[in-house]
């Protein structure tokens, strides 16, 4: 009967082991999932951000802002007052 009783501590020693080996790997997996959680919102922003550019830029209005800044249009009714400088 004692002769069972090292085989038994060794057995319950190998469990324990395993079970801290994998609270330890669970832990690093919830940590990853954590990181990855907030890379993921962070993409969802970025990609929030890109559609709302995306459809300025396809807009009149954004067409009209590089008209006027590049190529120096004007409306038909509008004032153009300039600085003279001496």
């Amino acid at each position: 009967m004692y002769l069972y009783i090292p085989f038994w501590l060794l057995i319950v020693g190998m469990f324990t082991g395993l079970i801290a080996m994998q609270i330890g790997r669970y832990e690093d997996y919830r940590r990853e999932l954590n990181r990855l959680t907030i890379e993921l919102e962070e993409e969802k922003q970025i990609a929030i951000d890109l559609r709302y550019q995306q459809a300025f830029y396809e807009s009149d209005a954004y067409i009209e802002r590089l008209a006027r800044e590049m190529l120096g249009f004007v409306r038909q009714d509008e004032i153009i007052f300039r600085n003279i400088v001496d």
